[in-house]
């Protein structure tokens, strides 16, 4: 399902990036609609980096990376910047 946000309930999300922790494993979805058109588009990703010593290494990629690599890619196909949404809790992750 497509569902549209208000610039106010973005700015709510974006503003709680930055507090909100994602569990390792979490799901992140975006969807965005192509403007004049009916196109729409899903996409969705689970990201986990075993850490067998517990902290992040050289080598760590963080849904945050996903998330602004997966947007720059639709963006360079003429898409709209994908803001990914994670579970739980329903907050922005980018």
């Amino acid at each position: 399902m497509f569902a549209s946000t208000s610039a106010a309930d973005a700015a709510e999300a974006d503003s709680a990036t930055t507090t909100v922790e994602f569990m390792e494993g979490s799901e992140f979805r975006a969807d965005a609609r192509m403007a004049g058109s009916d196109l729409m588009m899903d996409v969705s990703f689970k990201l986990r980096v075993d850490k067998p010593n517990g902290y992040p290494s050289a080598q760590d990629i963080t849904p945050l990376e996903v998330a602004e690599a997966l947007s720059a890619l639709a963006q360079s196909k003429g898409w709209p910047p994908l803001t990914f949404y994670g579970t739980p809790p329903p907050v922005a992750l980018n």
